[in-house]
């Protein structure tokens, strides 16, 4: 069996999509099922999926005759999508070649697919509309889609610390409001030790200018690019700061407080829900450095809200999505 996984990500775009997609892979290549990769992207497929994987490079992301003249040529039982350009038309010449599992969190048009995967908090509540036969729906956290290495810890007991030591801010793969500076001046004076992680697709004038600010505050920062371990340190970590992404989904099932900021149009949604639900400390999206301080201070003087945090979300996220879509991949 062959599962070819259509998505893309990058500095502009953010790495989600493949981040998501690649948890899946992980499993399906556990179970001995052939991956391959179509994108516009290869060299952030490369950096992001496990060894094992096939890529094929596509010229455009919008256009699905260069994927599907593949697929008439190669074998391929399902295709997963993962990709806002993959819309109806795209999708319903897929169909024509392979089984079609369509990750989509929007609703925004018509879905061709024979299962329809969504894992954030409001999936349900969307207005979905189908082209041919009702797909098989997979909704909600239970099939939130975390990396490999996040998986492995959910089943540990998180540090329950009176009074916090250690902090982590991640705002993605490539940070595109920059918003890390802004931040890490937030925590001056914070009596403990901040990681800032600078993710594969920061430029290097972002980068300097972390550690430019890292060294002016007065709190121990340490700055480190795309480390192989960021799992055990979010999992270590009595609370970290990160945008309203997949990440979130990753501190929950590690039981990591958040301090969270939406900070592009599609995760004003999420922030919302994670808002309504109590399950972080959620922040405006036009939140600068004065409101960062105000939620670190919250965690840093309130142990109660912090253990409140942790509970709620390993209540909500167990860790084995990528587990349940794998199933759902291989029962079509």
């Amino acid at each position: 069996m062959n599962v070819v996984f259509r998505a893309d990500g990058g500095t502009e775009i953010g790495y989600g999509h493949l981040m998501r997609a690649s948890a899946v892979a992980t499993v399906l290549l556990e179970r001995g099922i052939d991956v391959t990769v179509a994108t516009t992207t290869p060299s952030a497929v490369r950096e992001s999926f496990p060894d094992g994987t096939e890529t094929v490079s596509l010229p455009d992301r919008s256009d699905p005759e260069p994927l599907c003249q593949w697929l008439a040529t190669n074998d391929a039982a399902v295709v997963y999508t993962d990709a806002y350009p993959v819309q109806t038309d795209y999708q319903r010449e897929i169909r024509t070649h392979a089984k079609h599992v369509a990750f989509e969190d929007y609703a925004a048009y018509p879905i061709a697919a024979d299962a329809l995967i969504n894992n954030n908090l409001y999936a349900s509540g969307l207005d979905y509309s189908f082209t041919g036969p009702k797909p098989e729906t997979y909704f909600g956290p239970k099939y939130a889609l975390l990396r490999e290495p996040i998986r492995q810890l959910t089943d540990r007991e998180p540090p329950r610390r009176a009074v916090p030591e250690h902090a982590v801010v991640t705002m993605g793969g490539s940070d595109t409001t920059e918003e890390t500076p802004s931040i890490l001046r937030a925590f001056d004076r914070f009596d403990g030790r901040v990681e800032a992680i600078v993710g594969p697709g920061f430029d290097e004038s972002l980068e300097e200018r972390v550690r430019t600010t890292a060294a002016e505050v007065e709190t121990e920062v340490r700055v480190t690019r795309d480390p192989d371990d960021l799992a055990d340190r979010l999992f270590a970590a009595d609370f970290a700061v990160t945008t309203a992404s997949s990440t979130t989904f990753e501190l929950f099932a590690l039981g990591t407080p958040g301090i969270i900021k939406p900070v592009v149009d599609h995760q004003e949604r999420i922030a919302d829900e994670i808002s309504d639900r109590d399950l972080g400390i959620v922040l405006d999206r036009d939140a600068g450095t004065d409101a960062f301080r105000r939620a670190i201070e919250r965690y840093v003087t309130d142990s109660s809200l912090r253990e409140e945090k942790q509970d709620a979300g390993r209540a909500l996220v167990d860790g084995r999505g990528g587990v349940r879509v794998a199933d759902a991949i291989a029962g079509l």
